[in-house]
């Protein structure tokens, strides 16, 4: 491979260095998982012809960079109190949540991810709705996260770490 477009795919998050296998639900299946144990109903797809995320990681992507690959037909809409935003997808699931830095010490906020900005990364067979019981959240390289896990809260707030859009 020439090291221009392996450097241009690394850059996108698809070089080939991320955990797991790239799976039919548009995200990154950790090995031993399947749609069987993601608690999908029978076992199926919930939305089959879903836009895949433009992205597989979000390691080091900017706002901007994200705004630029997203899809035409996905909707961005602000959240409760404008405090960031929110991509729906066609089906209507929340896809990705940015919520702005509220500029405070970390010290004083809940968690340091509130001073600093986080994004909140959905799966494509997420339920749209507001109920949290169906949706599969999404580590930072885009690894379904299991509602189980002892670091689901950690993991699924991924801190921001690019410039300020």
């Amino acid at each position: 491979m020439v090291k221009g477009r392996l450097r241009r795919l690394k850059r996108q998050g698809r070089g080939g260095f991320a955990r797991g296998v790239f799976g039919p639900i548009g995200d990154l299946l950790r090995p031993g998982q399947s749609l069987h144990n993601l608690g999908l109903p029978g076992n199926r797809l919930r939305h089959p012809g879903a836009t895949p995320f433009p992205a597989r990681s979000l390691r080091g992507r900017s706002i901007r960079s994200l705004r630029r690959d997203r899809p035409a037909n996905w909707r961005e809409v602000p959240t409760r109190d404008n405090e960031g935003f929110i991509w729906l997808d066609e089906n209507g699931v929340e896809r990705l949540r940015f919520m702005r830095p509220t500029g405070e010490n970390p010290a004083n906020s809940q968690w340091s991810r509130q001073a600093n900005g986080y994004l909140r990364w959905q799966s494509s067979q997420s339920t749209p709705g507001m109920a949290d019981e169906g949706k599969l959240f999404l580590d930072v390289d885009g690894n379904v996260v299991g509602r189980n896990d002892p670091g689901f809260a950690e993991s699924t707030h991924i801190i921001y770490e690019g410039p300020w859009p």
